[in-house]
């Protein structure tokens, strides 16, 4: 054990400013403490050495936003930070304990809320641990190695028998572990908890098992590793004990970590959380997300339409971003809704009536796209049927080159789509059953493709001597990617749905969310007409296959 070279106590931390030389008589052979270098590496605190300078100044704490204009000079306050200063520095003080910030990318969250704060919050407590997490080691490292530069910088010590990036300690033994999300934090807690972008990216957060794996890790790792809220106070009565979490991210998606949090304040242990909301574009708070009534959020300071940071992003920057970046991504990632009120990938203001013709409708060619699965049981997915054809001129117009040059319009039309949980053997019947019936409505599909992977081969052959121009077709993708695809042709105006195509028109807003059966059949066939068909291969006498998926 080290002895103090002073009878006092050791001193709390400084409160900032740089650490005078030390003016210590009999004491001039070693650097450490001698009067012409001073301290440069703030390690006197390692030996207990109590500066009577340092003492005094630790008597009036910076606030927070001192403290950044101190570790680093050229931070711009604008309005949004000031708004999360204030409440990061309630969270210091005691008086906050949830917090949740949305925000858009490259704001500048990270760089207050990981780095900044986590080194003001040690400052503040430096008997106490913060802990950061994102969605890898490197990155959490990154936030850690940040935040102990600040922290020196404001002349703070740090203890030498512990102070690499990943878990560097005051000399009163509080300090700061990182991690990535789903890492270790076995052994160690924590009084803060940072999680920043838990997510590496939209793959992520929208693949139900890296979220079913990071919610796993909050409940039995990182929620275990927290300070309890309260404490024993002696005679049965509790003490509120500083016990802080905040999550900042960009949303992704509906059911990210945020969404979970918040489906869990309906449960029986609600938590409290306060939300900084932050769109790119304030909008009026009717278009706002709904939040359970356990929740508080911070009221907007801007009327509808006014850019969230304009020095760094005026409004018609976020106008060009927002054109090329689509309304689904727009909405998720820089308006904080990822299930826009409008529809998801998929709006609703895109799905129009059939396309007007004097004509009977010819199409070349006609395709029927279908989703399978092979189990009938309760709790299996439906089977998705599609009936959509590519329009062709009038009647009137009848060689190839007109026929090709109509066509360039690319005007698809969705005439019938329909929904059943079918078995393999029920799956085979409809499909003969449903030709058999478009047929004879003068509706018999050109096309018939099926998807060559699960049980995609097992149709091919039995189906393949009793429906016409059937054909293997590797699947490209998820259904996200090929639904992102399509989603330009509705937006263009160039899909049309037909009454009886009801069931795939209420199902496309909701994508990805319920089901996705008819999504997915209409997506491969939309994509083989524009690919494959309209061009590619133009108008043929041969049939074109359609698509059969799983």
């Amino acid at each position: 054990m080290v002895r103090s070279l002073s009878a006092s106590p050791i001193a709390s931390p400084p409160a900032g400013g740089v650490i005078a030389p030390v003016q210590t008589a009999g004491r001039d052979g070693g650097l450490l403490l001698s009067p012409l270098h001073g301290d440069p590496w703030r390690d006197c605190g390692v030996l207990g050495f109590r500066d009577p300078s340092l003492a005094a100044a630790a008597a009036a704490p910076l606030s927070l936003r001192e403290f950044i204009a101190e570790a680093f000079p050229a931070y711009g306050f604008h309005r949004w930070a000031l708004v999360l200063i204030a409440l990061l520095q309630q969270i210091a003080d005691g008086e906050l304990s949830r917090l949740i910030v949305t925000c858009p990318p490259r704001l500048g969250k990270s760089l207050l809320i990981s780095k900044l704060f986590l080194a003001y919050f040690v400052y503040r407590h430096p008997q106490l641990f913060a802990a950061v997490a994102s969605y890898s080691g490197e990155l959490a490292y990154a936030h850690s190695r940040e935040a102990r530069h600040f922290y020196r910088a404001t002349g703070n010590p740090l203890s030498k028998d512990s102070a690499a990036v990943g878990n560097w300690l005051t000399p009163m033994r509080g300090g700061c572990i990182a991690a990535g999300v789903d890492g270790p934090f076995n052994g160690k807690g924590y009084s803060l908890g940072i999680i920043d972008d838990p997510y590496k990216g939209p793959h992520d957060a929208g693949s139900p098992r890296v979220r079913a794996r990071i919610v796993e890790w909050l409940k039995s790792v990182w929620f275990l590793r927290a300070e309890p809220s309260f404490i024993d106070a002696g005679e049965g009565a509790l003490q509120r004990n500083l016990s802080a979490q905040v999550i900042v991210l960009t949303r992704w998606d509906e059911e990210d970590m945020v969404g979970w949090l918040l489906k869990q304040e309906l449960e029986e242990a609600p938590q409290h959380w306060h939300v900084l909301d932050l769109p790119a574009i304030a909008e009026h708070p009717s278009e706002r997300p709904q939040y359970p009534p356990t929740v508080t959020v911070e009221p907007d300071w801007r009327p509808p339409g006014e850019a969230l940071c304009p020095e760094r992003f005026p409004l018609q920057e976020l106008l060009k971003i927002r054109a090329r970046t689509g309304n689904f991504w727009w909405s998720a990632l820089y308006q904080q809704r990822p299930a826009p009120a409008t529809g998801g990938i998929f709006q609703r203001a895109w799905l129009r009536g059939p396309f007007p013709r004097n004509q009977k409708r010819r199409f070349a060619p006609l395709v029927l796209a279908c989703d399978l699965t092979f189990k009938d049981e309760d709790d299996s997915c439906y089977c998705g049927f599609v009936l959509m054809g590519l329009l062709a001129p009038d009647p009137g117009q009848a060689s190839h080159r007109e026929v090709r040059q109509a066509t360039q319009k690319l005007e698809i039309e969705v005439l019938w789509a329909v929904r059943k949980r079918l078995g393999l053997p029920g799956t085979i019947h409809f499909l003969l059953a449903a030709s058999a019936a478009l047929q004879q409505q003068g509706l018999r599909p050109n096309a018939v493709l099926v998807e060559d992977a699960a049980n995609g081969p097992a149709v091919l052959q039995i189906l393949r001597r009793k429906i016409r121009g059937l054909l293997p077709v590797p699947a490209r993708g998820s259904k996200e990617l090929r639904a992102h695809a399509v989603a330009p042709l509705l937006e263009a105006g160039q899909v049309a749905f037909h009454p009886r195509a009801e069931p795939l028109s209420e199902e496309l807003p909701r994508f990805p969310k319920g089901t996705k059966d008819l999504t997915d059949a209409f997506c491969h066939g939309a994509l083989w007409l524009e690919e494959r068909y309209w061009k590619g291969l133009g108008v043929k006498d041969a049939p074109v296959p359609l698509l059969l998926s799983r």
